[in-house]
Order: C-alpha cells, then structure tokens, then sequence
C-alpha cells in the first residue's frame, strides 16, 4: 500500500488487526528511504472495530517507509507475532495533486477556456485600462455569467488586469493579478 504525502501537513498512518482485537499497541517506524534507523515512531491509538491510527507530519520531500508492529503490551517490549508486521511507503512531495489540478485549472483559464472578462474600463482613444477575468469550471458556468456578476457556481478564479499606456496606442505594462 502507498499512502501520499504533503511537507508539513499531518498525515494519518494507521492499520486494521484483522480479528478486531481492540486491546493491542501497535507501532509505525517510519523509515527514509535506504535507512536503517526509524526517523520516528508513532503509538497508534486504537479508534474502532481493531482500527489503529495516529498522524504522521512530514518535513521533506521523499519517499518514507512505514514498519507497522504489534505489540501485546504497554511498554512496547513484547511483539505479537499473531500479526505479521506489514509496510506502507509514503510519497512525500512539496505540493499536493490537488494543488497541482488547482493551479493547472486555472491556468486553462488565463488562456481564456470558460473565462469571462467584464467590467471593462477605457481611455478617451478605446484602450483597455482595466478589466476583470473570472475563470469557471465549465461552459454551463460562463454562459450563465453576466456582466458585472457575482455568479460564484463554477467560479475557479478572479483576476483583475490593468495596463499602463506610455503613449497613444502603447503599453508600458501590464498586470494581472489574483484577487480570489
């Protein structure tokens, strides 16, 4: 089994005894890759129906193995061996797939899939100085945006873009930043 992992969020590592043996104290020791000494060990506290489980924070990128051992007593001197001890690997990274499919959404968007621009603002010679971009999540979603909306089905993202003209007919910058 495989569990993934963000740098410093809490993950939970945990294990079922089979039986639902509810009085045992079972151990991870969470290993670096290649090592030979755990860089922690985490009493797993029973939950329920032989469900043990305690969370696990990561603080670099890696993959970490995970021992799992069950002990019969408090102290964690004498292993049961009716469990056999059992591993899980855990991919740590520094940004979730979450956050990856978040950011990648968004920047289908920039390159206008289901944007909608509104609230557009022009100088005296019809150049754009500002303008917001809303990104949605679906074709529904932008053709149900409007003008000056507030729609916020399907709402990924918000911009709002500026431009700086040096001269008639020439931009001196540009900027588009997230505002939501």
């Amino acid at each position: 089994m495989s569990v993934s992992a963000k740098v410093g969020v809490p993950v939970p590592l945990g294990l079922v005894l089979e039986d639902g043996n509810e009085a045992q104290f079972p151990r991870a020791h969470v290993f670096q890759a290649g090592g030979t000494s755990p860089i922690a060990v985490l009493n797993l506290p029973h939950k329920s129906l032989g469900h043990y489980e305690a969370l696990y924070t990561p603080d670099a990128v890696g993959i970490l193995s995970s021992v799992y051992v069950v002990y019969s007593d408090q102290v964690y001197a004498v292993e049961n061996v009716t469990y056999t001890r059992q591993i899980e690997q855990i991919f740590v990274t520094e940004t979730a797939v979450d956050d990856v499919a978040s950011s990648l959404a968004r920047v289908l968007g920039l390159v206008h899939e289901n944007a909608f621009i509104d609230n557009t603002v022009f100088d005296q010679h019809g150049e754009l100085l500002a303008a917001r971009v809303r990104v949605f999540s679906s074709k529904t979603a932008v053709e149900a945006a409007t003008n000056g909306g507030v729609e916020s089905t399907g709402l990924i993202a918000v911009y709002e873009m500026s431009t700086v003209y040096e001269a008639k007919g020439r931009m001196g910058s540009y900027r588009m930043k997230r505002v939501q």
